[in-house]
């Protein structure tokens, strides 16, 4: 009880927070149909037009209070916002006079009024999580700095008042100016993922109810702030000097107030009303109640007995068991938005009401576009017909198993660690931790050696390169040449991201050459190593196009802290041939055995 009053606390202080320290001047927005009424009620939504100039950043707190907030709010991990003076920026950019500005963490718009109720903007020119100001940035070969990773837009909702609430559909794009031969033009920026339907390349789309930031839970649909990371950072980041805008529509189903989670009677309203609701939404797998549905709120499909038929369908349409879906937008049976199936008159109504999902988390999504074979991208649109005995909510205990299953189906090797882990004593846990692991081999770039699938246990003993000579299987932390190439390919990295290849350039050696046939002469002698062409090459010969511009084909000498790595399979391995040389410090590991599959099992090296 102590925690939940003191998150409680620290919650409506960030509404405060967000109420005052972000104040901005107010607007007023346009109805696209002036004759109705404000929206009291789903069935008669009403809808508005927006466009917002982001020029504005983020005031910087003057309060030990205001500070406090805002650390407590910040998504970043905390270790680099406490060893940060200023938080505020995350970089440099240049400008169109060649000049290095700093690039803003938050810029927000001015607050705008739909209905009475109050939103904003909320602009991340780097993404919420950025972690530094170098990580994410490089220079290209003409001297011009590039911002890698993503881009975040946020609608915030700012209540009047304890406890009210709206639901709203919304679109959101982003613009600017753009020069051309014949003067300045409007520029749309273009996006990754539209979020809900229709799918977009330039429009972002979602539905939400947005509420008091103590009674928000996401997992039933309830924000204060939502957004997504669909934009690329370095076209927002060129568009800062050029009149960036926020534009697009948002949709008002309904209002309400006094949505209290201590309101009487007591835990039936708010956040606590909507999860209580989530536990109890799953329909009987044998009835012919069409369950109700809303936007915003996740869902698990489960495997029913006597349900193959409706599972294999819904597989069909990459919509799978123990994956948590969020229902992104929805619509009824002629495409029109509605907010909830409630609104529907019929069971067949409702079954026919269609749903646009997308799996939660960008990881699960790549996972099942990978492995599954998906052809288009998210969402996937849905009869609400077809789920309906299928699926449950987060907040159903049968929702529990399907979930597990699904994780160790997706990635076996991390969950079964994380158990093992969980159940060792803990001096050896953080044995095992800092100085042992296990490595999935996620690609085909050491084949034969090395295939995909393949489970390492690697030693990160300190001082890893010192007990390395030449020819010897490493990994290592991906240098910034890599990890630019990596995540404009629209791929993420983490922290702990490692990649492996072969040492095969030590410090000192000269005239590195890339020859005939992308073969690597290193001291006029050809590369260390297997035979380098004894794999399939990849079909869009991709790696031809990456070395084009490739820093590693021509080396007259390798520096005292560098070295040269290869792939065994010189068809499709991205290797110091593309990125260039390989600081010696970021090699962290060497394989000790390959404990998985159980056909392949080596238990000593060297590979």
């Amino acid at each position: 009880s102590q925690v939940w009053c003191i998150t409680l606390l620290l919650s409506w202080l960030g509404s405060v927070h967000g109420l005052s320290a972000i104040a901005s001047s107010k607007v007023k927005l346009k109805q696209q149909h002036q004759d109705k009424p404000p929206s009291q009620n789903s069935n008669n939504p009403n809808t508005y037009s927006f466009s917002i100039p982001l020029i504005k950043k983020r005031p910087k707190p003057e309060s030990f209070t205001e500070k406090f907030i805002e650390l407590w709010n910040d998504p970043r991990p905390v270790s680099s916002l406490i060893t940060s003076n200023d938080r505020s920026n995350v970089g440099e950019r240049e400008n169109e006079a060649g000049a290095l500005e700093e690039i803003p963490y938050c810029i927000i718009s001015d607050e705008f009024e739909v209905e009475g109720e109050m939103f904003q903007i909320l602009m991340y020119p780097r993404g919420r999580f950025v972690r530094d100001d170098n990580a994410s940035s490089s220079s290209s070969n003409n001297g011009d700095i590039i911002i890698t990773g993503p881009a975040s837009a946020y609608l915030r909702y700012l209540p009047n008042k304890y406890g009210d609430e709206i639901d709203i559909a919304w679109k959101l794009r982003l613009s600017c100016c753009s020069t051309t031969t014949i003067g300045e033009d409007k520029k749309t920026l273009s996006i990754s993922t539209s979020g809900g339907m229709p799918r977009s390349n330039t429009t972002w789309s979602a539905a939400m109810t947005f509420c008091t930031e103590s009674e928000s839970v996401e997992s039933v649909g309830r924000t204060t702030d939502w957004g997504s990371s669909s934009w690329s950072a370095n076209e927002v980041c060129d568009a800062l000097g050029n009149s960036l805008v926020a534009e697009g529509e948002i949709t008002v189903f309904d209002r309400r107030s006094g949505e209290s989670s201590f309101s009487w009677p007591i835990l039936q309203n708010g956040a606590m009303g909507a999860v209580n609701e989530a536990k109890n939404a799953a329909a009987p797998a044998q009835s012919n109640v069409q369950r109700d549905y809303r936007v915003g709120e996740v869902i698990v499909p489960r495997n029913i007995p006597g349900l193959d038929a409706e599972m294999k369908a819904l597989k069909e349409q990459f919509v799978y068991p123990g994956i948590d879906y969020r229902i992104m937008t929805m619509s009824d049976k002629d495409g029109n938005p509605i907010f909830s199936s409630k609104c529907l008159n019929s069971d067949d109504e409702k079954s026919q009401a269609q749903l646009a999902l997308r799996p939660c988390g960008w990881k699960t999504q790549q996972q099942l576009w990978i492995k599954n074979g998906m052809k288009t991208d998210w969402p996937v649109e849905v009869n609400a017909g077809s789920l309906s005995k299928v699926t449950t909510t987060r907040f159903n205990s049968e929702s529990a198993i399907p979930r597990i299953v699904s994780a160790f189906q997706r990635d076996w090797v991390s969950y079964s660690l994380a158990l093992a882990i969980a159940v060792t004593p803990i001096p050896l846990t953080l044995f095992a931790r800092n100085f042992v692991s296990l490595y999935d081999i996620p690609s085909a770039s050491m084949e034969p050696t090395l295939l995909k699938g393949d489970v390492l246990l690697v030693e990160k003993f300190p001082g890893v390169y010192q007990r390395t000579k030449r020819g010897d299987v490493v990994l290592f932390k991906p240098p910034s040449a890599l990890r630019d190439i990596v995540t404009n390919s629209g791929s993420q990295l983490s922290s702990t991201s490692l990649f492996v290849k072969r040492i095969v350039g030590l410090p000192g050696d000269q005239n590195i050459r890339l020859v005939d046939d992308n073969n690597v002469l290193i001291n006029g002698i050809n590369a260390v190593g297997p035979d380098r062409n004894q794999c399939a090459d990849e079909p869009l010969r991709l790696i031809d196009k990456l070395l084009v511009n490739g820093k590693g084909k021509e080396i007259d000498q390798l520096g005292d802290d560098d070295v040269y790595v290869l792939g065994d399979c010189k068809a499709v391995s991205v290797d110091s041939r593309v990125f260039g040389v390989l600081p010696k410090e970021n090699v962290v590991g060497k394989p000790l055995a390959r404990i998985w599959p159980l056909n392949r099992i080596k238990l000593s090296g060297p590979f």
